[in-house]
């Protein structure tokens, strides 16, 4: 009943406003003849009607179907006389293919409890096949091919330079934070090598000489142990002198030990206890070997 009511409203304003000549004109339809799938095409609409009247156009959230929504362009609202003109161009695209595609818009007059709608001429366009439909959906003189075959996988350089990157990057950084650390391990692993050799062969030399007093034993082991306090001191002491050696500020408890070795070695004295002075240079040597490391250690 209400919906009857509201009609009878409507139909009854409109009787109005013929009759007083205030004639409400509504025009529209497509400025293309045709279109192409998913090219914007354009549908005008315009309207003439009495000034005292509240008339709106379809926006964006209208249904226009089966059109889509691009844009609106629109001419504000001109005086002529006691009527008004509104006109507004509509952009839309469409992606079917009918061969026939219509579209009416509508034109919403406000009222104080209700609204009338409008609607502009039908109107249509062509939808123009750049393939024709037919050799589309024609599958009947597809060949059917199921057989495998392989493909090349592409190397992925740019993952490649971005992992060399950030593992280049991730070197620098351990060698800047921890670079001192690393030279320090292996210092102290090389220093460990040569003080094992040294020590196995001073060690021999002792037991020789315990046995038997042999100059040429004795000469081995002075020239081994002046090689290696050279590579442990970084000084030339292998082209030192015994009175050489002794004038540097870190030998002067080899005083005894040094002097019996020359004895026998350049002197041709046999000494039953010449084992002793090797002790004696072998403690030396170790003691100056860890005093080495802990320099390392240490930073110094």
């Amino acid at each position: 009943m209400s919906d009857k009511r509201h009609l009878f409203i409507s139909l009854l304003v409109l009787w109005t406003l013929v009759v007083r000549g205030q004639e409400i004109k509504i025009n529209g339809g497509f400025i293309e003849d045709s279109l192409q799938l998913g090219n914007t095409v354009h549908y005008w609409v315009t309207a003439e009607y009495p000034k005292e009247i509240e008339l709106l156009f379809a926006d964006s959230n209208y249904n226009f179907s089966p059109f889509e929504f691009v844009n609106k362009f629109f001419i504000e609202t001109q005086l002529r006389n006691d009527n008004a003109f509104d006109s507004t161009v509509y952009g839309l695209k469409s992606f079917e293919i009918d061969l026939i595609q219509k579209l009416e818009l509508p034109v919403f007059v406000i009222q104080s409890n209700d609204s009338i709608v409008l609607t502009a001429p039908l109107d249509s366009l062509f939808f123009e096949e750049l393939v024709p439909l037919k050799e589309v959906s024609d599958t009947s003189q597809l060949i059917q091919n199921t057989q495998y075959k392989p493909v090349e996988q592409l190397f992925n350089y740019p993952l490649m330079w971005i992992i060399l990157g950030v593992f280049l990057i991730s070197i620098i950084l351990i060698f800047l934070i921890f670079g001192q650390n690393i030279r320090n391990y292996f210092t102290i692993r090389r220093l460990k090598k040569e003080y094992l050799l040294f020590s196995n062969f001073i060690s021999q030399s002792i037991h020789a000489l315990k046995e038997n007093v042999e100059r040429d034993r004795a000469a081995q082991g002075l020239a081994q142990w002046k090689n290696y306090l050279e590579k442990l001191e970084r000084q030339p002491i292998s082209k030192l002198t015994t009175k050489e050696i002794l004038a540097l500020e870190f030998t002067s408890e080899l005083k005894e030990a040094l002097r019996n070795i020359d004895k026998s070695v350049y002197g041709n004295q046999r000494n039953i206890e010449l084992y002793k002075s090797f002790q004696d240079i072998e403690d030396f040597t170790q003691h100056r070997f860890h005093m080495k490391i802990e320099d390392i250690k240490n930073g110094k």
